[in-house]
């Protein structure tokens, strides 16, 4: 009896070691480091806003930055997730404003569709 639970023994040790390792799921917490803006139309396309501008002012802080040709707007001094809200304005070549947003906090990226 004894030689059969040192043999039952033996065996599930055996298949325990040649069971593959448990692997656990890391959730992969990615951010930018960056706050980004994008220019789109009202059919989610992109704008061609070369010579564009767009600023965002908090209280009396304002931050400029200039768009991409792909309606692409990156803000390097924004860190995100923001934790205060923005209030978007986005100029054209000429300097007229096109649009105004409110941006709300805890965002990564924004899309403004006009």
């Amino acid at each position: 009896m004894a030689k059969k639970a040192l043999l039952a023994k033996k065996a599930m040790m055996a298949r325990k070691a040649k069971a593959t390792p448990v692997r656990r799921r890391r959730r992969i917490r990615q951010t930018f480091d960056r706050f980004v803006v994008l220019a789109t139309d009202l059919n989610n396309v992109p704008k061609d806003s070369t010579g564009w501008t767009a600023s965002l002012t908090s209280g009396a802080t304002v931050v400029t930055a200039d768009f991409d040709e792909f309606g692409v707007v990156r803000f390097p001094t924004i860190s995100t997730l923001t934790t205060v809200s923005y209030i978007l304005r986005i100029r054209d070549s000429a300097g007229n404003q096109l649009v105004q947003r409110n941006i709300p906090p805890n965002r990564e990226f924004y899309v403004a569709r006009f």
